[in-house]
């Protein structure tokens, strides 16, 4: 049995108390993995996955290529009853899809989705299940949900993406559909690009705080530097160069600096950032503009946490340079926030968090840059724990971070760069569900340990995909710099 890690640090700070959020209390673990049942539906859909991992490098069939749309295809999964107006804006990146020759390009609009459904029962509908992804049999692998998270469920797109490359696009107006559309595809067929050939890490370290000195310590610093098996800094490989704005270097002015391009080699290709989330409560009139905002270094708790202290949608400049951007942000509700909170099953009712899931604004005020958008943001629906960068011991394990960066720096679309993460939640899925059979059957298994289980399981599978999966850095189009 593996060591225990002593605690389960969330990656957020709450807006009401000015504090970072608490670890979850042995209460809210015993609620949620006190009363073990046998593994249903989806725990033995992911197990199955976890047992195909180590074979099978990707979930596209022997033959296929996941990065060439012509092999695998690529589609859309319209809201029911989706605005006109939002079709007609996404219809240039349709078309440009089908330019490339991606086959076969289906369009789920009518009865493409049913309230209620879920992925299990969608793929059903389409002559398919969840397994290794053959075009073939009409569903493709690349597919782009159109539609806010009360109407398609974010565990609908939680558990698609174990086999398919799945991404989400919602704003609040057709425009914003548009100018996302039009940069994607400007940016695709462009003679050069704005982004150099840089990474650029983010990561603000706080004296009086547990979790980010961990971030950085386990990840950051690693990254920058090199460590263990990868001597080397992230993105060397790819001959990449590294700007890192770590600590002291990461605050709001910084964070500025990097999306408008005002660092060293100009605009990067890519930004890893890692810190706090700001949280906020049911009933907070800030929540929908302000939820998942990235707490930066200016934070000093010598008073209440303010909006001087962390990077929202409206800090994002007008004279940003974020065309062709990819932002991996790791922060709690980074991407997103749902309804009920995933992790306190207490007096037997989930918590009431939010009057409906949602979309954080700054993914999406990326997304949709006046002056051309993202082309993709990798960010967490609800909390981000310790665990996605943690062993059971408590000890650095950061290569999956560094895979996913590095197959996108290889030029990986980004639904296929970030596989490794639906690898991590299969595996996590399946010895939790070895962990509860055990205990049933009479085995001494802590508590504590499930719970750690539980809550790595959770984490790996709420990464989320903003934008096209499609999507693709120009790699070979971005000179070397000096």
């Amino acid at each position: 049995m593996p060591d225990e890690v002593e605690a389960l640090h969330a990656l957020g700070v709450s807006a009401t108390t000015g504090k970072p959020l608490n670890d979850l209390s042995d209460d809210a673990i015993q609620a949620e993995v006190g009363q073990p049942n046998p593994p249903g539906p989806r725990e033995s859909a992911q197990a199955a996955r976890a047992e195909g991992a180590a074979q099978q490098a990707f979930a596209v069939g022997e033959g296929l290529d996941g990065n060439n749309l012509a092999d695998v295809g690529w589609g859309v999964i319209f809201a029911p009853d989706i605005d006109a107006k939002i079709k007609d804006a996404l219809q240039p990146l349709i078309d440009h899809r089908k330019e490339q020759g991606a086959n076969p390009v289906v369009i789920y609009d009518q009865d493409g989705y049913r309230p209620g459904e879920t992925a299990f029962d969608w793929l059903k509908r389409r002559g398919t299940r969840l397994d290794v992804v053959d075009p073939n049999q009409g569903v493709p692998f690349y597919l782009l949900i159109v539609a806010p998270p009360d109407v398609i469920p974010f565990e609908f797109q939680y558990t698609l993406d174990l086999y398919w490359a799945v991404g989400r696009l919602w704003f609040d107006t057709p425009d914003e559909f548009r100018r996302y559309a039009a940069s994607v595809v400007e940016y695709e067929k462009a003679a050069t690009v704005a982004t150099t050939r840089q990474m650029a890490i983010f990561a603000p370290e706080h004296e009086f705080d547990a979790a980010t000195q961990l971030f950085n310590r386990q990840v950051a610093v690693p990254m920058r530097d090199g460590s263990g098996l990868k001597p080397v800094p992230v993105g060397q490989r790819q001959k990449f160069k590294l700007q890192s704005y770590l600590a002291d270097d990461a605050t709001k002015h910084d964070l500025t600096r990097i999306l408008r391009g005002d660092i060293p080699g100009g605009a990067p290709a890519v930004l890893f950032s890692g810190g706090h989330g700001m949280a906020f409560d049911l009933g907070d009139a800030r929540q929908i503009d302000k939820q998942g905002a990235l707490v930066c270094q200016d934070w000093d708790r010598s008073g209440a946490i303010s909006a001087d202290d962390w990077f929202a949608a409206s800090d994002v400049p007008a004279d940003a340079k974020v065309h062709g951007l990819i932002h991996f942000m790791f922060a709690c509700y980074g991407g997103g926030m749902p309804e009920l909170d995933n992790y306190d099953r207490l007096n037997k009712e989930p918590k009431r968090i939010a009057a409906k899931p949602f979309l954080s604004k700054l993914p999406q005020a990326l997304l949709a840059h006046n002056d051309g958008g993202a082309l993709a943001a990798i960010a967490h629906i609800e909390r981000a724990w310790a665990y996605s960068f943690q062993s059971d011991k408590g000890g650095s394990q950061i290569q999956g971070f560094r895979e996913v960066l590095a197959r996108l720096l290889n030029g990986d679309r980004v639904g296929q760069a970030t596989d490794t993460f639906n690898m991590r939640w299969a595996a996590l899925s399946t010895r939790l569900a070895e962990l509860q059979v055990d205990l049933q059957h009479g085995a001494d298994v802590s508590l504590k340990l499930l719970g750690q289980f539980w809550v790595a399981r959770d984490d790996a599978r709420n990464f989320l995909i903003l934008g096209d999966p499609a999507v693709q850095l120009r790699v070979k189009d971005m000179p070397e710099l000096a």
